[in-house]
């Protein structure tokens, strides 16, 4: 007797770009009143990330880990931080956030 084909990861995964379909609301949430102030905006999401890599020496790497190490902090922060003061020197907004973790 064979034993059952496992699924394969493809059919696990959702693919990217698709959001999870919406949980009907429940009673009490369909009973409330719909307000008709203004609505929160949307949440940033994993579409609106973008990655950027940096190669620099061993040197210089060495250092940020330690300074960020020393502060304890994560090195991404650090990053962002010294991204922020890069548009600052240059006179243009500090819109550099750091990513949130995904909540499940």
């Amino acid at each position: 007797m064979a034993a059952p084909k496992r699924p394969t990861l493809s059919s696990i995964v959702e693919p990217k770009g698709r959001s999870p379909e919406p949980a009907p609301p429940s009673k009490a949430e369909a009973t409330a009143p719909a307000e008709t102030s203004e609505a929160e905006p949307p949440q940033a999401g994993p579409a609106d990330l973008k990655t950027m890599q940096v190669r620099v020496n061993r040197a210089g790497w060495l250092e940020m880990s330690r300074l960020a190490q020393d502060r304890d902090i994560p090195l991404e922060t650090l990053m962002v931080e010294a991204f922020n003061d890069v548009l600052t020197k240059h006179r243009k907004p500090p819109v550099v956030e750091r990513r949130q973790p995904i909540k499940r």
